[in-house]
């Protein structure tokens, strides 16, 4: 539990080689809260080479609320590579926070390469996925266009009845 700052970085190395992805999930969550800033990108690395989506998706959302802005566009990339939809907006939903808090102008490239990869998902995978990014777009649009999205997604349900 108490883990001297100076050995972080082995017991990182550590969780990174070990085999069972479950286990290094779980220690990667452990080690979150201890981990320097300079330690994250390595840890958002071994995160994103778990194979198995529920250990991917556990790791990433311990480290969403860690991540500094310049981490994030990787993570928001690990996360769309999750193909289970529940695991995917589970960790968009956990990252949909700091994300919306970045300045608009890093933001919005990063939305609009998300909408566009999550528009070729099926229709309740994508509307999962943008109630888990409605911090963004509200950050981005604010109430308007939030609203305005709401009605477009009504308007287009009616044409899948």
């Amino acid at each position: 539990e108490k883990l001297p700052p100076e050995l972080l970085p082995e017991a990182l190395t550590a969780a990174r080689e070990i085999q069972d992805e479950s286990n290094r999930a779980n220690v990667l969550r452990a080690l979150t809260e201890k981990l320097p800033l300079e330690l994250l990108p390595e840890a958002l690395a071994a995160a994103r080479a778990i194979q198995n989506q529920s250990n991917r998706a556990y790791a990433l959302i311990a480290l969403a609320e860690k991540l500094p802005p310049e981490l994030l566009p990787e993570a928001l990339a690990a996360a769309r590579e999750i193909q289970s939809e529940d695991y995917r907006a589970n960790v968009l939903s956990a990252l949909a926070e700091s994300l919306s808090q970045m300045p608009s102008t890093e933001l919005f490239p990063l939305w609009q390469d998300t909408a566009h990869e999550l528009s070729l998902h099926t229709r309740p995978n994508l509307l999962q996925d943008i109630k888990a990014l409605f911090p963004v777009i509200f950050a981005l649009g604010g109430e308007t266009v939030t609203a305005e999205i709401a009605c477009a997604i009504v308007d287009v349900g009616r044409w899948w009845k």
